[in-house]
C-alpha cells in the first residue's frame, strides 16, 4: 500500500492481532501445508477430543502394538455358541455295588438339564481302581444309561455286548475298571439321569464294583453340556 515518508518496518501479524471471526473459513482455503503449521501455532485446546470408529482402525502393523494387553474376562466373550461349555455337573465319591445278578443294578447317578435341544452332553465315568471278582471264568459288566421322560436307554454303543466288560486274570481276585466316555445327543431340555449300572453274565460270579479287601475306591461320573 502507498505511504508517506520513510517506509515503515515490516512487522509480522500475530494471532493476537486477529479478532475472532475476522477471517472466514472460505478465506482459509484447503491447501495449507503442514510446513506452515509450526509448533505452538495452534493451541492444544483447539484440537478438541478426537473420536475414532473401529472401522477406521485397520492395517495397524503388529510392531506398533506394544505393551501389556489387558486381561480378557470370559464373561466378555459374547456371541460364541458352537462348542461352548454351557454347564457341568459331577458326582464324586465311594460307590459300592455288590451283585451276582444278571440284571442291571445302579452304581451311581448324575443329573443334568440341558438348556437347548441341540446341545450335546459329554458323559465321562472314571471307574473305581479296584473291582472284586470271585472267579476268572465269567464277565462283569458296566454300562452307561440315559433315563429321561420315562425312557431308560443303554447308550454304551461299543465294548462287549454294549457294555464295558470286566474280566480278571487267573491270579488274584481284583481287577481295575474301564473308563466310559460317551458324547450323547439327548435332544431334550428335560431332566436327564445318567447312570452307571453293573451286572454279571453268570450268577456264579460275585462282583463288588468299587471295593477291595480293605476299603472302598473313589469313582466319578461327570456330565458336560456343550452348545451345538
Amino acid at each position: 500500500m502507498p505511504y508517506l515518508g520513510n517506509q515503515p518496518t515490516a512487522v509480522p501479524i500475530q494471532s493476537s492481532d486477529l479478532a475472532d471471526g475476522i477471517i472466514s473459513n472460505a478465506k482459509l482455503g484447503t491447501d495449507i501445508s503442514a510446513a506452515k503449521l509450526t509448533a505452538g501455532t495452534i493451541p492444544n485446546a483447539r484440537y478438541g477430543t478426537p473420536t475414532f470408529a473401529a472401522t477406521n482402525l485397520t492395517g495397524i502393523p503388529a510392531a506398533n502394538l506394544t505393551g501389556t494387553l489387558p486381561a480378557i474376562s470370559g464373561a466378555n466373550l459374547t456371541g460364541i455358541t458352537t462348542g461352548k461349555v454351557l454347564q457341568a455337573v459331577t458326582q464324586l465319591g465311594t460307590h459300592i455295588t455288590a451283585t451276582s445278578s444278571t440284571s442291571w443294578s445302579t452304581n451311581m447317578t448324575v443329573t443334568i438339564t440341558p438348556t437347548a435341544t441341540s446341545s450335546k452332553v459329554l458323559v465321562m465315568h472314571a471307574p473305581p481302581s479296584s473291582i472284586y471278582l470271585s472267579n476268572n471264568s465269567n464277565y462283569g459288566h458296566a454300562a452307561l444309561f440315559r433315563e429321561t421322560g420315562g425312557s431308560d436307554t443303554n447308550i454304551t454303543t461299543s465294548g462287549h455286548n454294549g457294555t464295558w466288560g470286566i474280566f480278571r486274570l487267573s491270579s488274584g481276585n481284583y481287577t481295575t475298571g474301564s473308563a466310559i466316555h460317551v458324547l450323547d445327543s439327548p435332544n431334550t431340555t428335560g431332566s436327564i439321569d445318567y447312570k452307571i449300572r453293573v451286572k454279571v453274565d453268570n450268577s456264579s460270579l460275585n462282583m463288588v464294583y468299587g471295593h477291595d479287601s480293605s476299603q472302598g475306591c473313589m469313582s466319578t461320573l461327570t456330565a458336560i453340556e456343550i452348545g451345538a
